[in-house]
This record gives structure tokens, C-alpha cells and sequence, in this order.
């Protein structure tokens, strides 16, 4: 049913929208009651009001849902139904689209769940060098960010839309299809659903390039290059995974990151192949990487602490172009995320 449901959209966007709508309808009626409830709760002594305030959000990401699904509508009939959508204006529209609603999502989240973003004066534990933001207009931007914690996708793409002012051309995963905005968004928009498998893995790598490709001055293309959210297990799997195939100097590395899931270099270098005139950034970040489960996400908001961020940027003529060098490179520079990671944590405040 899954892999019929992935193939036919024709099947998909009506199941899942229709779960949209049910589920808002179920958050309108039960949201209010809970919010009462729980404010109450909360003027207790050590009152969160946890309840409430991830009812607040579902209820508001779904009206969010609902909002985006009915302006794309109308942006499809603005097009001459779907005819151009291709066109310039229809895709500035649609990234305007998406600007807004993160934009209004990140504000609310901001409110229940105390998001504050923090970045730190340094780039790497070896720098004094302040992070800066590539210029806009400039080069095309491939980003590499480490992924973990609930939201952090949501929180870059919408500081690529808002701070960088570049268009996100996303790789993500294959099962996103089945949020009906995201499935309707991106299928307008240059973007790559990553597939588990060899075969799914190939593709990734010819759609990776083609959006690379065709990238301009304000496009960035935002890859994670672990794959998947970090989380001890996976980390431990992975080292495992290199050492069964035989990659020992791999499995080495991997297991000297005590933060991060090892890069799949494939991904990165078909883009750095399909656009070897685009900029590198680098992301870093932590204070969402302790939410690894629905127990401790439920425990974890509101947030006691900011979500600190770094970032460096290398210049296309920087990156290596023999594949060893470039492949060393990469872990190079995956090693100082790690190592920068392991310096913000030491320093958070005790809760």
C-alpha cells in the first residue's frame, strides 16, 4: 500500500489531505478544552503546560497546512491550470509562499517552545573568524548541514528563504511525500526525494545532479549529508555498516565522531560535480540533538536553552577535484562540526 501510495499521486493527495482536515477538525474541538486545562496546571509550581502548547502548535501547522494547500489552489489556477507554473513569477510566488508560512510557523513555535537561535562568535575551534553570510547576489550555494532534533530542516530552510534570500532546493526524504504540503510545494519546485536502496540511491544521485545543475545566482541547494536524524543507534549501525563492507578507514572515522552520523559522500559530490562553480557552506548546530524520541521531545519543550549555529563557507575553487582529495576534505571538515558540537554542548548551561 505504501509503495502504491509513493507511486500515484493521484491516490496519495487525496488520502493525505483528507487526514489534514481530519485532524485540524479533531485539534479545533479539543485545543481550546486542553489550552484551559493546562493553563491552569501551569501556574503550579514548575507548571509547563506541555499539553497545550504541542496541541497550539499541531493545531496552528495544520491550519498552516490547510492555509498553503488552498493559496497553491489558487496559484494553480493562476497559472492556467498548472500550465505555467514553471514560469518565473509562478515559482517566485511559490517560494513566497513558503517564506510566509514558515515565517509565521517559526514565530509561533518561538512563542510555545521558548525557540531562540544563538549563533556563536567563532566558525571552527581553530578560528577567531566571525560566521558571515554568502552575499546575495553571488555564487549558487550547496549547504551541508549535520541533521538533528526535531524542526532544525525547518529552521534552515527558513533562514536560507529569510536571512540569505536564496531559493532552497532541497533533498529530503522520501516519506515527506505523505505531508500534503510539502508534496504539493516541492512538486512545483526544484527538489529530490531520496528513496532507501541501492537503486533509490542512483537516482537520488541523477536527480541531485539535475537540480544542481540548472541552479543560479540566488538558488542553494541543502543537503544532509547523514542521511537521516543522528541518534546513538543509527551512529553505531553506521560504523558497523562501513566495517561489514570493508571500508575500515571509514569505519575509523566514523567512529571518531561522537556527534555525527559518517557523510554519504555520494550525494555531495554528484552536486559539487553538477555545479563546480557553487560555494560550499558548512552548518552546524545543537540544542534541538537531545530530543532523539517522542519521550524526550515531550520533555525537552519548552527549550531551556538557545539553539546555537555556526557556519563556514569554502569557495568553489577551494573544493579538491581529485576524488581522494575531496573525499578526505569532506571528512575534514565533517570532523570540525563534530569537534565544534562537542565545545557549544560543554558550554550550555546546567538545567
Amino acid at each position: 500500500m505504501r509503495r502504491l501510495l509513493l507511486r500515484h499521486t493521484v491516490l496519495r493527495r487525496p488520502l493525505t489531505i483528507a487526514t489534514v482536515l481530519l485532524l485540524w477538525m479533531l485539534f479545533a474541538v479539543l485545543t481550546p478544552l486542553l489550552a484551559l486545562v493546562c493553563g491552569l496546571l501551569a501556574l503550579r509550581p514548575g507548571g509547563h503546560g506541555r499539553p497545550a502548547r504541542i496541541a497550539v502548535f499541531a493545531f496552528c501547522y495544520l491550519s498552516a497546512q490547510l492555509a498553503g494547500l488552498g493559496y497553491a489552489a489558487w496559484l494553480w489556477l493562476r497559472a492556467g491550470f498548472g500550465r505555467r507554473l514553471g514560469s518565473p513569477r509562478m515559482q517566485e510566488a511559490h517560494y513566497s509562499l513558503l517564506a510566509t508560512l514558515l515565517g509565521r510557523l517559526y514565530r509561533i513555535g518561538s512563542t510555545l517552545f521558548d525557540v531562540r537561535i544563538s549563533p556563536p562568535a567563532t566558525v571552527t575551534p581553530h578560528s577567531d573568524a566571525s560566521p558571515t553570510l554568502p552575499p546575495t547576489p553571488g555564487r549558487p550555494l550547496i549547504v551541508l548541514s549535520r541533521h538533528a532534533g526535531p524542526g532544525d530542516s525547518f529552521l534552515l530552510v527558513h533562514a536560507l528563504l529569510t536571512l540569505v534570500h536564496r531559493r532552497p532546493r532541497i533533498v529530503l526524504k522520501e516519506a515527506l511525500v505523505f505531508d500534503p504540503f510539502i508534496d504539493v510545494l516541492l512538486g512545483r519546485l526544484p527538489h529530490c526525494f531520496v528513496s532507501p536502496g541501492a537503486d533509490g540511491g542512483e537516482r537520488a544521485k541523477e536527480q541531485i545532479g539535475r537540480i544542481t545543475s540548472t541552479m543560479g545566482a540566488a538558488d542553494a541547494l541543502l543537503v544532509f549529508p547523514e542521511g537521516g536524524n543522528f541518534t546513538p543507534r543509527r551512529r553505531l549501525r553506521a560504523i558497523a555498516s562501513l566495517r561489514r563492507r570493508g571500508l575500515s578507514r571509514a569505519s575509523t572515522r566514523a567512529h571518531h565522531l561522537r556527534n555525527l552520523l559518517p557523510p554519504q559522500p555520494a550525494g555531495v559530490f554528484a552536486a559539487i560535480d553538477a555545479a563546480p562553480h557553487a560555494d560550499l557552506v558548512f552548518v552546524a548546530h545543537t540544542g534541538l540533538d537531545h530530543m532523539q524520541s517522542v519521550h524526550q521531545a515531550w520533555c525537552g519543550v519548552p527549550l531551556t536553552h538557545p539553539v546555537e549555529v555556526t557556519w563556514w563557507t569554502i569557495p568553489a575553487e577551494r573544493v579538491p577535484v581529485e576524488e581522494d582529495a575531496r573525499l578526505r576534505w569532506l571528512h575534514d571538515n565533517w570532523a570540525e562540526i563534530d569537534a565544534w558540537i562537542s565545545r557549544a554542548q560543554q558550554t550550555e548551561p546546567m538545567t
